[in-house]
Parts: structure tokens; sequence; C-alpha cells
């Protein structure tokens, strides 16, 4: 509606028997400002001057957030400014929609189907990886030293990393396996051992894992750790091989 907007100044007591809302505990003087705003409406404020509420128009509210103790700020635009907004949503929606490859009132729709699509690539990608690390067994066994195999492994996620350091330690020639390698720019390592080795996994790794700025588990059969300095793979690979006797 147009209701209409009136302001006048008073007595901190009167405001309040008029039920003025007071958003900033005692900071106020004894002369104070009312704003009254249609019927439900009624504060201290310094700040309004619209003659009526029809005068604000279109109202949309672009953000708000917290200022303090039960405190938040909201701020609109309104007029004009409304339809500008929107009408920039608009165009936002209509490029997204371009990208994406639908009309804009399928955009949620086309939107979903492409996320569908990029996990099922994402899945496909990490069984071919995994594939690939399956095939690396082979090459790993055959290098073990003692019964040993400690070996660098990049371009492999986590998962993959893993399940080949558990598929190499089933080899029946296989007691021990560390595999450390470069994942999402950070160190991954994994080390597997029989339970009749005589090694354990976690202490085979814990100083590794040190170097690489790092830690992780201390299971004695498949102890998993990760660190951050991607340079270090290699001395840490060395400290694991002496750890191991090899």
């Amino acid at each position: 509606g147009d209701a209409p907007v009136r302001h006048y100044e008073t007595t901190r007591e009167q405001a309040s028997q008029v039920g003025a809302i007071a958003f900033f505990g005692e900071k106020y003087g004894d002369i104070v400002r009312v704003l009254e705003a249609g019927e439900h409406s009624v504060e201290l404020c310094g700040g309004t001057h619209v003659r009526a509420l029809g005068e604000i128009g279109p109202l949309r509210i672009v953000s708000e957030a917290s200022i303090g103790s039960n405190l938040r700020r909201v701020e609109a635009v309104t007029g004009l400014g409304t339809v500008d907004l929107l009408r920039q949503d608009d165009r936002r929606l209509e490029e997204a929609a371009e990208v994406v490859g639908v009309p804009a009132d399928d955009l949620v729709a086309g939107v979903g189907k492409r996320m569908d699509e990029i996990k099922a690539l994402r899945d496909e990608v990490a069984d071919l990886r995994r594939r690939l690390a399956t095939g690396q067994a082979g090459d790993l066994v055959a290098a073990a030293v003692d019964g040993v195999v400690v070996a660098r492994v990049d371009d492999l996620d986590r998962d993959a990393l893993r399940d080949l350091a558990i598929t190499v330690r089933d080899a029946p020639s296989v007691s021990a396996v560390v595999l450390a390698g470069e994942v999402d720019g950070g160190v991954a390592m994994v080390a597997a051992a029989t339970a009749d080795s005589g090694l354990d996994a976690g202490a085979l790794i814990a100083d590794a894992a040190r170097t690489v700025g790092g830690g992780g588990g201390r299971n004695p059969e498949l102890a998993i750790a990760g660190g951050s300095d991607v340079t270090k793979i290699d001395e840490a690979l060395d400290q694991v091989r002496a750890a191991a006797g090899g």
C-alpha cells in the first residue's frame, strides 16, 4: 500500500509510550526522532525521508549480515534500482543457459544433467586409473628387493594408490610395499604389509610422513599417510628403504 510516513522529535520517555522500537540500547539522547511508517512500524530512526511507503516502490534485498549480538544489517535496492537489478539477473540467467546449452526455462534441469554427466565422467576416470594401477602391479612386483617394494607412483588418486599397494602386497613374493606420489598438489603415501612379514606398515612410513610435512595411520597391515611437501617424496622413500633394511 501507500501508507503515509511521519517523523517527529520527542522525548525518549514519550517515544517509549507510543511503542517506538529502539535498536541501539542507550545510545540515544534525551530527544529522539520517531519514525512512523504505516500502522505497524514505529521506531527511533534518523535517516528515512520518504513521505509515503509507496515512494519506496519495488524492493529487493541484496545482502544481510551480522553487525553485532542479535543485530543484522539488511541492504536492499528500491525503485528503478530494483528493475535494473532484475534485468541484470535476467541477463546472467540467459548467459548461464547459453553456457549450459539449454533454454533459460530449462536451466535448472540442464545444470542437473551436466552435473550427472560430470559425475559419470569422474567415475569413469577413477575406474580407468584403477585399471592402470592394476596394470602397474606386475612391474612393481618384479622390482621388489627381498620381498619389499618401495616406489614412487604419480598420477593416481588416493584410492587408486591404496588399491595398487594392496594388489602388490597380495602377490606371492611380496611381504611389504610402500608407494608414494603427488596427489592434488600434496603427497599421498600408502604402506601395506602381510601379517606374517614381521614388518609394520605404519612404522615403515612414520619418519617418511614427517619428512613430507604430514602424518598418517599406524595400522601394521595397511597405513595411509599424507603430506604437503612434494619436493621431499624421493627423500622420504629413501627413508622407507632404510627402515625396511633395503
